[in-house]
């Protein structure tokens, strides 16, 4: 539910915003879907106990193979734009696991059957600025606030454990987007956004695709998309990375 308001909440604020220029704005509306290969690795310490640095597909047994829905919005104001987009990935595993692991205080022997869950929430909200933006050629600079709510669970019935961790990242990102035109209704292009905050993470968000525009208020995309995410909080740490092609449809309104 909180998820759910938060959303809600970021479209509210930039319809407010922007109505009243609504007149000179372009609304275009994007759904991708994104076929994923994961690896990930967390730490989840409690106290003075340290957790294990645990590997999410092998020790856990996590599908590492998995595809998302991801939903944009732009609003565009001559060579401004102001961008939303949200995305939510979910995983889930069952494993007797072979090593013991420590996790939120807790250690789960070796040789327990775990059931293990972790689920990422992606909001990001951003300005870009086109300064050569010219028939289907346009490069770009783009600052955002990414923001990462991230849950993970383990659970052991045998040992009566069922521990869960959620953390918040909020990060600032700047970037660049480009793209060039192409004969027959083609066009190439991608953007890469990230940043580094030195001990604490970094985050690198890139992607590059083929767009056909069949009529003039509809793109079709096909391309390949990668994100890589290091976060630290004390003694807590993840590390997560997803990759592989995407489709999309824009719609431009």
């Amino acid at each position: 539910m909180k998820r759910t308001l938060r959303v809600v909440f970021l479209f509210a604020t930039a319809f407010i915003l922007f109505s009243g220029s609504r007149a000179y704005a372009l609304v275009d509306l994007e759904g991708r879907y994104w076929f994923t290969d994961m690896d990930a690795s967390l730490r989840i310490s409690e106290g003075s106990v340290i957790g294990t640095d645990i590997d999410v597909v092998d020790d856990l047994g996590v599908d590492d193979k998995k595809n998302f829905w991801e939903g944009r919005i732009t609003l565009e104001l001559g060579n401004h734009k102001i961008r939303y987009g949200f995305t939510s990935f979910s995983w889930d595993g069952k494993k007797t696991i072979t090593k013991s692991i420590v996790f939120a205080g807790k250690t789960y022997t070796a040789s327990t059957s775990v059931e293990s869950s972790l689920d990422i929430v992606y909001h990001r909200v951003g300005y870009e600025y086109d300064f050569i933006d010219t028939l289907d050629n346009r490069i770009g600079v783009i600052l955002e606030v990414k923001y990462f709510d991230i849950d993970s669970a383990l659970k052991a019935s045998a040992l009566g454990y069922d521990e869960s961790e959620s953390l918040g990242v909020p990060l600032p990102a700047v970037g660049v987007t480009v793209q060039v035109g192409l004969p027959f209704l083609l066009t190439v292009g991608g953007e890469i956004t990230g940043i580094t905050v030195g001990s604490q993470g970094y985050l690198v968000d890139g992607e590059a695709g083929v767009n056909f525009k069949p009529i003039p208020l509809l793109t079709i995309t096909g391309g390949y998309r990668y994100l890589t995410l290091h976060v630290e909080n004390e003694d807590d740490e993840g590390d997560f990375t997803l990759s592989g092609p995407y489709i999309m449809l824009r719609a431009d309104f």
